[in-house]
């Protein structure tokens, strides 16, 4: 059986979805995971580039929470980028202590992306090891990728885009100071302030969960993107939490940026959007 052997499962895994679990899973229960920091899009996009699904923090966290305990991060750079495929698989070969590797169907590696899954098990064979090519995920259809999970964050369509993740999109950050402008309306925020590389979702309110520590509390969020900012507002929740970690997970999409033109306006805006929020999050 492949999971009584020590596989290793590779690739850029931002996301964590449905179908990189796929592959993990298909690694077996004893897999080591793979995979390059920064993502290769990151790195060709320039360090700044703000679409990854997961920071390296949280896909550690998302691959730990899973079971995963052995997590090689192999550095993508201008020097892995060039590559090329032949010396790319010897360098698996040389380096690690698996007996083969598992990829997903469109696994590509080495200079120009020119390597596929056929190279690479031609390469590796000549080593002894052997390579799983796992079929994508689908999901109504619809093959599960990280391309599609931004292109549906970016729309707002929370719904689809949990789907595809197997889990509520996630985002976790520091607690910084605000202006104290949501005090002052009687709607106190944690302004979590997350990597600049992070993806965030269409700008404007939705229902979520936040963390810190170790409670879930519901609440209601504004997200501001272009300041890589979450604004989230837990009812009833006391105390200064400046410099701490905290997390937010995206449930439902509530509305857009909506113009306001007084200070009354924008309170009955927010607590609409607290009302909804707290009638979304019943049901789970």
């Amino acid at each position: 059986m492949i999971n009584a052997i020590q596989f290793a499962a590779l690739g850029a895994f931002d996301g964590i979805h449905k179908g990189h679990m796929k592959v993990i899973k298909i690694a077996g229960e004893n897999c080591g995971v793979i995979f390059f920091e920064p993502i290769p899009k990151q790195m060709f996009a320039g360090l700044s580039w703000k679409k990854r699904l997961t920071t390296p923090a949280e896909r550690y966290e998302l691959l730990r929470d899973n079971g995963i305990s052995s997590i090689i991060t192999l550095p993508f750079d201008a020097v892995t980028a060039a590559t090329k495929p032949q010396d790319f698989s010897r360098f698996l070969a040389e380096t690690s202590t698996f007996n083969g590797f598992v990829v997903g169907y469109d696994f590509h590696f080495g200079s120009n992306a020119s390597g596929n899954t056929s190279a690479l098990m031609e390469n590796l064979a000549e080593y002894g090891l052997t390579v799983t090519v796992v079929k994508p995920e689908n999901v109504q259809g619809v093959p599960v990728k990280s391309r599609k999970i931004r292109e549906l964050l970016l729309e707002g369509d929370l719904s689809k885009a949990t789907e595809l993740l197997g889990r509520a999109y996630g985002a976790t950050g520091v607690v910084s100071r605000g202006k104290g402008y949501g005090r002052t309306l009687g709607f106190p925020t944690l302004n979590i302030r997350v990597p600049e590389s992070k993806l965030l979702p269409l700008p404007g309110s939705y229902a979520t969960f936040a963390r810190i520590g170790c409670i879930r509390y519901k609440a209601v969020a504004f997200v501001v993107p272009q300041r890589n900012l979450v604004e989230v507002h837990v009812p009833s929740l006391e105390g200064d939490f400046y410099g701490v970690q905290a997390s937010v997970e995206f449930i439902s999409f509530i509305r857009g940026v909506t113009p306001v033109n007084s200070e009354e306006t924008l309170k009955k805006l927010i607590r609409n959007d607290l009302k909804r929020s707290m009638e979304v999050l019943k049901e789970w």
